[in-house]
């Protein structure tokens, strides 16, 4: 899969929760709350996405705030506990359940507009052989905000293990919200030409995006055989690459980091950048495939 650098992409910046639910499944608070809640807080996008059913989000959208209409489906998987697919930008009525092959699900909801996000993979319980198998998704979850609630939130090993097998996928933050403090945990910074639905979708689908559960990424790339960084004050600043590889910046005079680098070494096949704050909050940016064979 080859994506962007966001920060290269045009556009601006909006904070957007891709993961969501309301009364009409298992959330408590319905879809007009739920958008009220997420718009009042300052996010300019949500994903209204329940199990099993779509919503009606006709008049949820505003200016300054889109609604983008989703779905969570859970094919099994053989081996293990169902997956779980974020589904991005389907129509109302949408329905896939009946399709017991995972990755025929995904190609339902990719011709009829949308897209689809592996979700919290950790808490599924699944490993390298349980994803593997799994074509056509745009991204996978790094953390997600409900699954904190049994210390499951972080999924970047997952993350990892699939870049090391080749399969380098972009990676979101959201809250997943049901009830309690699973709101406003987990967020995504979509870069995109204006705020519409189909200016969004493009932007997920080209990797335009970060996530973060705090810092700020103001910039990030590979420039003169290293990999720079800019971003909100830091404590740590980790470089990962494949298996063993990487480095770290740290903050040992208690002075905060706001750029770091760290040079690219010829057998890298990808890297990413992972920010952690005073407060524990991390950001991460999308890999940068550095070889594609």
């Amino acid at each position: 899969m080859h994506f962007k650098n966001p920060f290269d992409c045009p556009g601006s910046w909006y904070k957007a929760n891709l993961h969501t639910h309301t009364t009409t499944s298992d959330g408590d608070v319905d879809p007009e709350e739920r958008a009220r809640q997420y718009r009042e807080q300052g996010y300019q996008i949500l994903a209204i996405t329940d199990h099993h059913k779509t919503n009606d989000i006709s008049g949820f959208s505003t200016d300054g705030f889109l609604v983008i209409s989703g779905i969570e489906t859970h094919p099994d998987c053989p081996g293990g506990d169902p997956y779980h697919f974020v589904c991005l930008n389907v129509p109302l009525g949408f329905d896939c359940s009946e399709e017991p092959d995972p990755n025929a699900r995904i190609r339902m909801v990719r011709d009829a507009g949308g897209e689809v996000i592996i979700a919290h993979p950790y808490w599924c319980g699944h490993n390298l052989n349980h994803l593997l198998p799994i074509e056509g998704a745009i991204a996978v979850e790094v953390y997600n905000a409900t699954c904190s609630k049994i210390g499951k939130a972080f999924s970047s090993v997952h993350w990892d293990d699939l870049s090391n097998a080749g399969r380098i996928l972009p990676a979101v933050a959201v809250d997943d919200v049901h009830r309690g403090r699973d709101i406003f945990m987990g967020w995504t910074m979509v870069k995109a030409e204006s705020l519409t639905v189909e200016s969004v979708m493009d932007a997920l689908r080209g990797g335009c995006f970060y996530a973060s559960t705090g810092p700020v990424i103001e910039d990030a790339r590979i420039e003169d055989g290293k990999v720079m960084v800019k971003c909100s004050p830091a404590r740590e600043i980790h470089f990962i690459a494949q298996r063993s590889s990487g480095g770290a910046v740290y903050s040992d005079d208690g002075e905060p980091i706001t750029q770091a680098e760290w040079p690219v070494h010829p057998h890298w096949k990808y890297v990413r950048v992972e920010v952690v704050d005073a407060d524990g909050g991390r950001a991460w940016t999308n890999p940068f495939i550095l070889q594609t064979a």
